[in-house]
């Protein structure tokens, strides 16, 4: 498989993320909880019928969720390109591992900075043993936000107790430009990276409020991570044990 073909397609799906869903309904999903897993999981059957649907790679490839190498069971990524050997019975090659993160609002935080640093470093402790060693290293992070503050429903809206100080909303004229700032924040944990001009997409509509989401596909130099002795052989942090 060609380099560059997966972060290609990963791009080519997250811009079309409301096409996979229903009308409304992938806002219904991100107006009770972070959307992440539903848009995994799409991304995941649409890449699957792309790569095996193609004549150049058949069978031969698997997409394959929550996956962890021999040995590393309690660290699975959530995405993962795998290469079949000939007879289909063993992992011969790692082609990516794909992190998915979402944020429910709009709004500068540190928690997800901490969760992009730990899913680096986990895959990353995978990169230099078989068969992860080529692996290209991918973090999605996906931003949510609403049209303008929820009042009614907020007993059962998810995201409406962190509407509070810092919180933007579509209607805003600096929308953009503060999801732009969050994403530069990116950098402070891998220096070098490319980010892009944010988009927000709209995904429908839930209880009265428009929603929207704004993807940031990041790849990962894994090469950073091959002295990194604060990863386990297993892809844990050992700070954490």
């Amino acid at each position: 498989m060609e380099k560059g073909y997966i972060m290609v397609q990963l791009q080519e799906l997250l811009n079309r993320i409301p096409d996979y869903f229903e009308p409304d309904e992938l806002a219904y999903y991100s107006a009770h909880c972070k959307n992440e897993q539903q848009i995994r999981d799409k991304i995941a059957w649409h890449l699957h019928k792309e790569i095996t649907q193609n004549p150049k790679y058949g069978d031969k490839y698997v997409v394959r969720r929550e996956w962890a190498p021999e040995g590393a069971s309690k660290s699975r990524v959530d995405l993962a390109i795998l290469e079949m050997d000939e007879n289909k019975t063993r992992v011969q090659k790692v082609i990516a591992l794909i992190e998915f993160k979402a944020q429910s609002i709009v709004k500068c935080e540190k928690w997800y900075l901490d969760e992009c640093s730990r899913d680096v470093e986990k895959m990353r402790g995978f990169i230099g043993k078989s068969p992860c060693a080529e692996a290209e290293l991918y973090f999605v992070f996906l931003e949510t936000g609403q049209w303008c503050k929820a009042d009614k429903y907020k007993s059962i809206l998810g995201y409406s107790i962190y509407q509070n100080g810092g919180v933007k909303f579509r209607k805003d004229s600096d929308y953009l430009y503060s999801i732009k700032s969050h994403w530069e924040k990116f950098k402070e944990i891998e220096p070098g990276i490319e980010i892009p001009e944010p988009k927000a997409i709209e995904i429908g509509e839930a209880y009265g409020y428009r929603q929207f989401v704004s993807p940031l596909l990041i790849k990962i130099p894994f090469s950073v991570g091959l002295n990194d002795h604060s990863i386990n052989e297993d892809g844990t942090n050992r700070e954490q044990e």
